[in-house]
């Protein structure tokens, strides 16, 4: 059932970013959603940037899977550690620049956020956040962790 639904999902994003001018398959897109397990939740916040960013004039950003372990990794070292942060970025953003052979790296991180709307609109109204939500970038991955005690955790890569 739960791999259905993320099938449907792949499909419908497939759609959509087809439609959008994007040069990946059906088929990759849906192969990338097999291969990474992207929640309800993150579907939403890619979502909700995309919105934000066609309304602005910019393209949407495309789904970058060898991103997605790193933002996972990001949420495990705040979970960890209790509190947000950028800590080692330089160290995130290098390894992304090789294995992706990206140009440019940025992120956007929350907490204590219950919904994808809820974050999205934090890093709207967040000068800083707004402005790499704003940022040259073709791909993006996100991911949400939730701790022990219930608690969202949100990190964001995009990168060119």
């Amino acid at each position: 059932m739960l791999r259905i639904k993320f099938l449907t999902i792949a499909i419908l994003t497939s759609l959509i970013t087809l439609t959008s001018c994007s040069t990946t398959t059906q088929d990759e897109e849906v192969a990338i959603y097999e291969t990474v397990s992207v929640s309800t939740i993150e579907e939403e916040v890619l979502d909700l940037v995309n919105e934000y960013r066609a309304s602005q004039g910019l393209n949407v950003v495309e789904f970058g899977n060898v991103a997605y372990s790193f933002a996972e990794s990001h949420n495990e070292y705040m979970i960890e550690q209790g509190v947000i942060s950028h800590d080692n970025f330089n160290v995130r953003s290098s390894n992304l620049t090789v294995e992706a052979k990206a140009n440019f790296v940025s992120e956007n991180v929350g907490k204590d956020f219950v919904t994808a709307q809820g974050v999205v609109n934090a890093w709207i109204n967040s000068p800083t956040h707004k402005r790499v939500m704003e940022g040259d970038f073709n791909y993006t991955a996100i991911s949400v962790k939730e701790d022990s005690n219930g608690v969202l955790y949100f990190t964001q890569l995009f990168y060119k």
